[in-house]
């Protein structure tokens, strides 16, 4: 899959979703946000991929956010309909993939950058970038469910000072507040991220996918994690083979006695 503002490949396990907007510093088209949405699509049908990561081209930007250019215009009913739900739509995706995900922050994200990040599972950043929800100097907020996954990670009192005053946070105080994993040299962010990658390797992508629907449970996901276990553990059984073989021979399904 290619595109000219966001590019994708895969190499040995782990795939590699790049925003190449430089131009506009990243910021997020309905076209981009598309593109990512049939990546992460391919990302779910195909099994040899273990890890995905998210990086930049923009030696100054991850991803500056929403494109103002896009969304400034458009009035209040499509804002919800259209932009935010599309935006949540996508991000959603990204954080209910089966495979580990990181953010290579190796430069500045902001607004619906940062809300990209936060739907990954591990963010890794270089100790010159910035992060912040700007949203408030505009008049907006940050849409793509960016307040609920800032407050489930690093709590209510830094939640509201980065949504409200719309300042930027150093790399260095977003590790602090458990923003971001780890801020480490630029020269060296590559490195670690390397590291990390082939580590989550190495580990069973059956516990990896239970241990985030589980995850997922703690934030508040519970009723629709509990359906996907429910559902996993049903058709673990002889019975769902049955069903399903029953089916297909056009027969009646006969089940084993439990008693």
């Amino acid at each position: 899959m290619h595109d000219d503002d966001v590019t994708f490949r895969v190499e040995d396990g782990i795939a590699t979703l790049s925003l190449n907007r430089v131009s506009r510093h990243n910021a997020l088209t309905t076209d981009m946000l598309r593109t990512i949405d049939r990546a992460l699509e391919d990302i779910e049908r195909a099994s040899a991929i273990r890890v995905l990561t998210l990086r930049s081209s923009s030696p100054r930007f991850f991803c500056s956010g929403a494109d103002i250019n896009e969304w400034g215009d458009i009035d209040p009913q499509r804002m919800g309909s259209q932009w935010i739900r599309t935006g949540n739509r996508v991000f959603r995706r990204l954080a209910e993939l089966d495979i580990p995900t990181v953010a290579i922050l190796s430069a500045s994200a902001l607004g619906g950058g940062l809300e990209l990040a936060l739907a990954c599972d591990l963010r890794y950043a270089a100790t010159t970038a910035t992060f912040g929800f700007p949203e408030a100097a505009v008049g907006a907020i940050p849409g793509w469910m960016g307040c609920k996954r800032l407050n489930d990670l690093v709590g209510p009192t830094r939640a509201r000072e980065l949504v409200l005053l719309g300042q930027a946070l150093s790399a260095e105080r977003a590790a602090a507040w458990g923003l971001v994993n780890a801020a480490v040299a630029p020269e060296a962010l590559e490195e670690v991220v390397h590291n990390v990658c082939e580590t989550l390797k190495t580990r069973s992508p059956m516990s990896q996918s239970v241990a985030k629907r589980l995850l997922r449970s703690l934030d508040g996901d519970a009723a629709e994690v509990a359906h996907e276990f429910a559902a996993s553990v049903c058709k673990a059984t002889a019975d769902a083979a049955e069903g399903v073989l029953a089916f297909r021979e056009k027969r009646q399904a006969n089940f084993a006695d439990r008693s």
